[in-house]
């Protein structure tokens, strides 16, 4: 684990702020990970959409190698 300065820990703090600021003029909540509440089922459903159609497309001579992320924000 990396051990960070004091200066480190401001500018963290001072950005974290900033976004905090910025969100609240926008009606914005903090964001949420949509990939922490699918379930294994979800992800491998999701897997097995974007396999599928990549072959589909592109064919499947080489190996596909992808990652998934999404997020979201509630608006108040």
């Amino acid at each position: 684990m990396k051990v960070i300065s004091e200066q480190e820990y401001t500018e963290y703090n001072d950005l974290m702020q900033q976004a905090e600021e910025h969100n609240k003029k926008l009606h914005r909540t903090k964001d949420v990970n949509i990939a922490d509440i699918l379930t294994w089922e979800d992800r491998d459903a999701i897997a097995k959409i974007v396999d599928n159609r990549v072959a589909k497309e592109y064919g499947d001579m080489y190996p596909f190698k992808w990652q998934f992320s999404c997020s979201g924000h509630f608006i108040c």
